[in-house]
C-alpha cells in the first residue's frame, strides 16, 4: 500500500475532483487490493498458441501414416479458417490509427489461425508439392497473408512474423539461387539482409510521418535494424575483408546512437551499443587472444551497459 497516494486520492474526493466511483477505483489500486493480471493472461494465452500448435505438429508428425493427407490438409484448413472467421466477427472496424482489441484473447485467436494457415500451407506443399522447385514462394504468400492481417487487425505481433517471414523468403530464395559463379555466397546474403533492413527503416520511418499505422513503426524499426546491424557484424566476425565492413558497421551503430537519442528510443540505442561492441571485439581480438585482450573486452562491455544505462536515464529524464 502507498499512504501518500491514498491520502492524496482522499483529498481529491472531498475536493470534488474525483467522483465517488473513481475514489474508489483508485483507492483499491493504491491500497493494493485491485492489481492487473493482463500482462500475465497475455504471457498464457502466448504460451498456449505455441503449446497448441506445437501439438498439432506432433500430431500430424507421429499419425501422418494413419489419417490421409487430405483429411489432414483440410481439418487444419478449417481450423484456420474458423479462427480468422471468429476474429472478423469480432474485429472493430479498420482504421489507420492505433485501433485496442476487443478482448484480451483477439491477438492470440488471429494468431492461432495465421499460425495453423501457415502450417497447413506448409503441409500441402510438403505433401503434393505443388510449387516443385519453387517451393520457398509458399513464404511469400505466408507473409504476404501475415502483413495484411496485421494491417486489418492491428496487430504488432503478427506484424513482427510477417517481417521475419518475409526476410526468410528472400534468405532462402537466395539460398537455392545460382549466379554466373555458382551458388549464391554468404556476401549475397549479407547484401540481401542489408537491403531488407534499410527498407524497414524506411518503412518505419513513413509510418510515422504519414500517419499510417504510426504505433508500426517500433516493430518495422527494430526488425530492420536487427537485420542491417546483424548483417554488418556479421561481415565483420566472418569476412576476410572484416576491416571494411567494421568502419561501415561503426559508422551505421554511431548514426543510430545518435538518432535514436533524439528521437528518445532507448532500444534502437542500445542495438547499436551493442552492433559497436560486437565489431571491437573483432579489432580487440584480430590478433592473437590473451588474458589482456579479454580484460579489455569485459571492461568494454561494462562500458556499453553503463552507457546504455545512462543514455535510457537521460531519455525519460527529458
Amino acid at each position: 500500500m502507498n499512504p501518500d497516494v491514498v491520502v492524496a486520492i482522499s483529498r481529491l474526493r472531498t475536493d470534488s475532483v474525483l467522483s465517488g466511483p473513481q475514489a474508489t477505483f483508485f483507492n483499491r489500486v493504491a491500497r493494493r487490493q485491485l492489481v492487473s493480471i493482463r500482462l500475465e493472461l497475455r504471457l498464457l494465452l502466448y504460451v498456449g498458441v505455441l503449446l497448441l500448435t506445437s501439438g498439432v505438429g506432433v500430431l500430424v508428425a507421429e499419425h501422418q501414416h494413419e489419417i490421409r493427407p487430405l483429411a489432414i490438409a483440410g481439418a487444419l484448413g478449417l481450423s484456420a479458417a474458423a479462427c480468422l472467421v471468429w476474429v472478423a466477427r469480432h474485429a472493430s472496424p479498420f482504421s489507420w490509427r492505433a485501433v485496442e482489441s476487443p478482448n484480451v484473447a483477439f491477438d492470440y485467436i488471429l494468431l492461432l489461425g495465421l499460425l495453423l494457415f501457415a502450417s497447413d500451407l506448409g503441409y500441402v506443399e510438403a505433401q503434393f508439392t505443388v510449387l516443385g522447385s519453387s517451393w520457398p514462394h509458399h513464404l511469400l504468400a505466408v507473409g504476404v497473408v501475415y502483413l495484411l492481417a496485421a494491417y486489418r487487425w492491428d496487430s504488432r505481433v503478427v506484424l513482427g512474423l510477417a517481417l521475419t517471414t518475409l526476410a526468410a523468403w528472400r534468405g532462402v530464395s537466395m539460398s537455392l539461387m545460382s549466379g554466373p559463379l555458382g551458388p549464391r555466397g554468404p556476401q549475397d546474403l549479407r547484401a540481401n539482409a542489408i537491403v531488407i533492413g534499410l527498407i524497414y527503416v524506411a518503412l518505419a520511418t513513413l509510418s510515422v510521418r504519414l500517419e499510417r499505422k504510426a504505433h508500426f513503426e517500433e516493430v518495422f524499426g527494430n526488425t530492420g535494424l536487427l537485420l542491417l546491424l546483424g548483417a554488418l557484424a556479421s561481415g565483420v566476425v566472418d569476412s576476410s575483408g572484416w576491416s571494411v565492413w567494421l568502419g561501415a558497421l561503426v559508422f551505421i551503430a554511431a548514426l543510430v546512437m545518435w538518432i535514436s537519442f533524439r528521437l528518445g528510443r532507448s532500444l534502437y540505442f542500445a542495438e547499436g551499443v551493442v552492433a559497436a561492441y560486437v565489431g571491437l571485439l573483432r579489432l580487440l581480438f584480430a590478433g592473437d587472444a590473451s588474458s589482456l585482450a579479454f580484460l579489455v573486452a569485459a571492461l568494454l562491455g561494462a562500458g556499453a551497459l553503463a552507457l546504455i544505462f545512462a543514455a535510457h536515464r537521460r531519455m525519460v529524464e527529458r
